[in-house]
């Protein structure tokens, strides 16, 4: 007898969001649904832009989604809980509850749905992502990450680095978060306490929590996160807020230990250390396609096109480099006698496709490397 196949239902929430509605559904047309059903369910939160709603309904039905809106505003918990109850009243293995303003990697559903199976305690599996904190890897310049092509060099680099490895954390985020609905008869819903929104997810993963289930970082999956598209414009915060803090006090409420958890996890550097290990992964991944380049600053140099990794050596004393790919930057120790050998090594021998450092003229350079300032 062979196991029936994983039905997952995606709950993609709506509130306005004209300028980037399509690019969500494009990503989420374009996903491997290898191994597992997928449904979309779009769930509009009475988006009060004029048109809008006609316009989200027939995108729907153009990429084949079901769309629903609610005739009146309800909140980001409660259009939430639409989501989660439909999976539960339909018979869904697991929802996928998801934010509007979203580039998914072609294979992050894939992996998400990997890590939950194989983790029968879980009650949440988040992605790695951008504006998602504490989950983002970090990028100077999120633009860069904003095409459904770079999205899915993101996913092909972090699965292959990390493929279903999980890092335990103490809270999920529903900006892709995917919830076995075998948890939801204990866990419960999101609860609407919380209004407009800010602070269910922490409680409800608190309660989760508390009732023995765990939540994870899914490593090898990337989902693209603008951030704020329907919280700025529900008026859940202000242009120079990231978050409505006032919701935390019930979080703190009901579970005073919830924000020592998070502060703990924090301070015992398994993120960081994840963060590096993942960057690293993404641009060793991308100079393996568009090569790389090293460039001394003090010197003139030819601009490189983007796809290729830009190393930049940075410190008088050359012991340690930076390198750069859309945004994201990890550390290279090049403290050794050859730093360019240091280079190499990182990059797995190869060899840069540009440098603006001149080849080395002293007799001993073939044998002993090429130690910079000499």
């Amino acid at each position: 007898m062979t196991a029936a196949t994983p039905r997952i239902l995606l709950a993609v929430t709506f509130y306005n969001g004209r300028d980037f509605a399509r690019r969500t559904f494009e990503s989420i047309a374009h996903l491997d649904r290898d191994g597992f059903d997928l449904d979309v369910l779009v769930l509009d939160d009475c988006s009060p832009e004029p048109g809008f709603s006609d316009y989200l309904a027939e995108l729907a039905a153009e990429f084949g989604a079901v769309f629903y809106r609610s005739p009146r505003n309800q909140g980001i918990p409660r259009n939430v809980n639409l989501g989660l109850a439909t999976a539960q009243k339909l018979g869904y293995d697991y929802v996928i509850i998801s934010n509007s303003d979203v580039i998914y990697s072609r294979n992050s559903v894939k992996v998400l749905l990997d890590v939950v199976s194989a983790s029968p305690t879980a009650a949440s599996v988040t992605a790695w992502s951008t504006n998602v904190d504490p989950y983002s890897l970090p990028n100077g310049t999120e633009l860069y990450v904003e095409t459904p092509e770079v999205a899915d060099l993101i996913g092909e680099a972090l699965s292959g680095e990390f493929a279903a490895e999980a890092l335990e954390i103490p809270a999920g985020i529903s900006f892709a978060m995917i919830v076995p609905v075998s948890v939801l008869p204990t866990v419960g819903l999101m609860d609407p306490v919380f209004g407009r929104g800010y602070g269910e997810e922490s409680d409800w993963s608190a309660r989760a929590t508390s009732a023995g289930y765990q939540h994870l970082l899914a490593q090898g999956a990337f989902v693209y996160h603008a951030g704020r598209g329907s919280t700025l414009a529900a008026g859940v915060i202000s242009q120079s807020d990231i978050a409505d803090w006032s919701n935390q006090h019930i979080v703190n409420h009901r579970s005073p230990m919830f924000r020592w958890s998070v502060d703990g996890f924090l301070r015992s550097g398994v993120l960081e250390e994840a963060q590096v290990r993942a960057v690293a992964a993404l641009i060793i991944a991308a100079a393996s396609r568009g090569g790389y380049a090293v460039i001394d600053p003090t010197m003139d140099w030819n601009d490189q096109d983007p796809s290729v990794v830009t190393v930049a050596i940075r410190s008088q004393a050359y012991e340690m480099c930076t390198a750069h790919w859309n945004g994201f930057t990890v550390e290279i120790d090049t403290d050794s006698l050859d730093v360019l050998a240091s280079i190499r090594n990182f990059f797995s021998g190869a060899e840069p496709v540009y440098t603006n450092i001149p080849a080395a003229t002293w007799e001993g350079a073939e044998e002993f490397g090429y130690p910079l300032g000499v």
